[in-house]
Parts: C-alpha cells; structure tokens; sequence
C-alpha cells in the first residue's frame, strides 16, 4: 500500500501544472532568462560537456519541454506537453535571451480541445515541415511552414497506451519514419515497442513492428539524426521518490539492422550522472558545425556538432528547465559507457 500511495504521489506530481511553479504568472510578454550553469562533470563515457544553461521565464507559455528540433536558421525549436513552443535563437552556440519566442506552431493560435501532451518533435530540413507526436491519443500531425495542419492516428498505434504512447520520433533521411512507445504492453517487459514506417504516417504509410531494447526501467523519450544515418536515443528512468528522479541514458543505434518482428538495440555511450544532472530531460537534437568548419580542424572520421538535450520542468517547483550541449564526435568512440568520467565517481553513474 505504501508504495503504491508513492507511485501515485510521484505520478500526480509529474502531471503538468499539478506542482505549479510558485512565480508562474498570466502574463504572455514576458521573456526568457538564460542563465549560464559552469558544471562540466557528470557525464559518463565519450561525450563532453560544452555548455548548459537553465532557462526560465515568467510567461504563461512557458515550460514542460519534451521535444527538440534544429530549424534551418541554426535555431533550435522546443515543443511542450502542453501544445507550446520556444523559439530558441542561438549565437554561437548559446541561447540568448534576445530574440527568443514563446507562442503556439503554425496554425494553431489557441489551446487544442482533444490533442495533448505534445512529446516529439521531427522535421523535414528541405520543406521545413515538422511533424509532432502526441502520447495522449497517438497522434501524429503534420505543420507546413505555412500552418496548414493535418493529423492521423495511424493504426499501428490503436493498441498503444494513452499515457505511454508515440514519445519518440525522428524522421530518417530516406524520408522513413522511426517511432518509439514509451512504455511496454506487459508489466516486466524490457523492451518498448517500435514502428518504421516507409513515409509520411499522417498519409497513411505502412510501417514494421519491433521492438526497441533498453537497460530495466529505462524508457526512450526522443531521438536525433546523425550524419551517417545512424540515430541517438534519449532514455529516461524514473526514480520514485517525493520530489521524483530522473537518471538519462543516451544510445547509439542504426535503423538499418532494424528487422520486422525482431528486437532492436543500441550501444550506450553515455549516461548522465543523478548527482548532478538528475532533471527530466527529454528532448534530443544534432545539430552540425558550420560547413568548413571539419576542414578547418582537420579531417575526420564523421562530421562534427552539438548534441543539444533540454529538460522538461512539468511545470514543477522541484524541477528545472535546463539546455545542455554535448560536443560531437565522441571522444573516444570505443570507451565504455560505464567507466565515468568528467570527474564523475562510480556512485554518481547510472547504470
């Protein structure tokens, strides 16, 4: 009874708005404040810190950021559970307080009756469409830069929780779509159910079934693209506890081995330390150096970037909005991901 009265406290603290932030106001004006964070400990394994800021405001819009995605300007895009956006400008790398937007997408313009919790974002960077995944309902829908909207649910996801849904997507290159659950169908399971589908899923595409591998109790919440077409998956496990834990887990994994039927996995490369980095993040994107920039430091194995990961707030007094940077490629692409480094001890790895 105990620990089922915890679950449920832990879970109604993780609904948005149910731990509302003490300064949160009505205001829609108000910008965002960056602040600069100087940790770089607390990543095991290969990837480097290289920036992480904490965000905040005191606009109604803000916060509960659970998807990601670069836009063509080097600006990065953040989607909330609630159907919000943050328009990120980025200078060299950093968010900057000037220039930076909270509104609705395209084409909304009001609060949605019927479609919530908005957990991923993909987007096509020759048309500039975007595509978002909604984990309450299984939907999919589809913004083109000029607002036009269109939604499916495709039929692959009918059987799918309400509240463990489609957390997950990235479109490939080939124009292939990669979803991911969040959760399993059977209590116990260690693996989360997976769809690729051959195209648009808002037109109808077919898609394979499979299923997606993680460590015990931990769930894949976004994924990025990398140059060679391989893909870096977000996970997140959570730790119940009264304010909740989070522990992050980032995989390396190629959506060519992907076989219908069959179960699908990655290599951990990192993992973020609770003792420092123990917020909600949720949300992934790569995003490229400036072209030349390889040629200025010298030839590579693969392109280099940033990995950009942002935390989702649940619109918490106990949480925090934080954007970190991570420096792409690993530093040692064969080192374990358990071994810590950064400064970081055995005790503060999550494993």
């Amino acid at each position: 009874m105990g620990r089922k009265f915890l679950i449920l406290a832990v879970a109604l603290g993780l609904a948005p708005g149910t731990w509302l932030r003490t300064d949160q106001s009505s205001s829609y004006d108000a910008g965002v404040e960056v602040i600069d964070i100087d940790q770089r400990s607390g990543v095991s394994g290969p990837l480097k810190i290289t920036g992480a800021w904490e965000l905040d405001s005191q606009n109604a819009h803000f916060g509960g950021y659970s998807a990601l995605i670069l836009l063509g300007i080097g600006d990065l895009y953040a989607g909330s559970d609630r159907g919000r956006i943050m328009h990120l400008r980025m200078v060299d790398g950093a968010p900057v307080s000037d220039g930076t937007v909270l509104d609705f997408p395209p084409g909304h313009g009001e609060v949605r009756r019927g479609i919530a919790d908005l957990e991923a974002f993909t987007r096509d960077p020759e048309t500039g469409t975007i595509w978002a995944a909604y984990e309450h309902g299984n939907v999919i829908e589809r913004i083109t830069p000029d607002g036009t909207i269109k939604r499916a649910k495709p039929p692959q996801m009918a059987n799918w929780s309400r509240n463990s849904g489609p957390e997950t997507m990235v479109r490939l290159a080939d124009g292939r779509f990669l979803v991911l659950g969040e959760a399993p169908e059977e209590q116990g399971r260690t693996n989360r159910p997976g769809l690729l589908f051959d195209g648009d899923p808002v037109e109808g595409a077919e898609a394979i079934e499979f299923r997606f591998a993680t460590t015990p109790g931990h769930s894949p919440v976004d994924a990025a693209l990398l140059p060679n077409g391989e893909v870096i998956i977000l996970t997140r496990r959570v730790e119940y506890s009264v304010p909740a834990k989070f522990h992050a887990s980032l995989y390396r994994a190629d959506p060519s081995e992907i076989v219908e039927g069959e179960e699908w996995s990655g290599r951990m490369l990192a993992s973020l330390g609770q003792a420092y980095w123990g917020e909600n993040f949720e949300g992934i994107e790569f995003v490229p150096d400036p072209v030349g920039a390889d040629e200025e430091a010298g030839e590579k194995a693969e392109p280099s970037g940033s990995l950009y990961l942002i935390a989702d707030d649940n619109l918490s007094a106990f949480q925090s909005t934080i954007l970190m940077r991570l420096a792409w490629p690993p530093e040692e692409p064969g080192e374990d991901a358990s071994r810590p480094n950064n400064g970081e001890s055995e005790s503060t790895a999550d494993k």
